[in-house]
């Protein structure tokens, strides 16, 4: 009797460590359950306030323009759904097939045709600038086709350009203040004036930028992998910086007999 007792209490204890045992890993499987549940639900919220976060800003100091980085093509849909809206004349409609896509892209992720965000843009509707605000080239050196161009913004005042790749890559964007420039491509190794006063050949192809402010040429540079801006002199500050120059010899000249004499 006494071992059948010992015996049944030996079963409890072994059924109850069995049982804790049983209910410590139901436990630890619920807790990585809700812990996986948990990081599926939040990892969104995260992930867009990262994006959010780090998503960079080309904001310009003197506008309120914004545009945000953006890469590839409008989806078929997208592009057939947003198309006209967006090349709004015939005149655009040489426009490859690839940078077509790029550009609806652009419209759609910055909101340029909604204008959720007060940032609305567009190409121009006037059909003898619209050839004037396209350039393609290879500016970047790379051999591919690149193409720049001029949307003016919705208050008919700021303007801003892109240079973008067939594949739909940003490479260089740059707002203007009370500026609606016009752009045509420069040929490699025509002559440009670079940080001074003397014409040299261009080193690589790029942007001939016109507006009231003046004449500016936009190159890439290889060594910084910067697109750098350069202003273009006319013939009038030419002559003027050299009748300047000329008049300040004179007069050194002139002092320097009287000091000898």
């Amino acid at each position: 009797m006494e071992n059948e007792n010992s015996k049944r209490i030996n079963d409890n204890a072994i059924n109850k460590n069995i049982k804790n045992d049983f209910n410590k890993r139901l436990l630890i499987a619920v807790i990585i359950f809700a812990a996986i549940t948990l990081s599926l639900v939040l990892f969104p919220y995260f992930q867009n306030r990262w994006d959010r976060t780090n998503e960079p800003d080309f904001s310009d100091d003197l506008t309120e323009v914004k545009t945000r980085t953006t890469n590839g093509w409008a989806t078929e849909e997208d592009f057939a759904y947003w198309k006209d809206a967006t090349f709004t004349i015939p005149e655009y409609a040489d426009i490859p097939l690839p940078f077509q896509k790029a550009i609806v892209k652009i419209f759609l992720d910055n909101k340029y045709l909604t204008n959720e965000d007060d940032n609305q843009h567009f190409f121009t509707k006037i059909k003898d600038r619209a050839y004037r605000v396209i350039a393609y080239g290879d500016f970047t050196g790379q051999g591919e086709k690149e193409m720049a161009f001029i949307l003016e913004k919705y208050d008919f005042v700021n303007s801003a350009i892109f240079i973008i790749t067939e594949k739909g890559n940003m490479l260089y964007w740059k707002a203007y203040t009370n500026d609606l420039p016009t752009i045509k491509t420069l040929k490699k190794g025509e002559s440009i004036y670079m940080d001074e006063m003397e014409l040299k050949p261009s080193p690589a192809e790029g942007i001939i930028r016109t507006s009231k402010m003046g004449k500016f040429v936009l190159i890439y540079n290889t060594a910084t992998k910067t697109f750098d801006e350069y202003f273009q002199y006319t013939k009038e500050e030419i002559e003027s910086a050299h009748a300047i120059t000329d008049g300040d010899v004179n007069i050194t000249a002139e002092s320097d007999t009287t000091e000898v004499d």
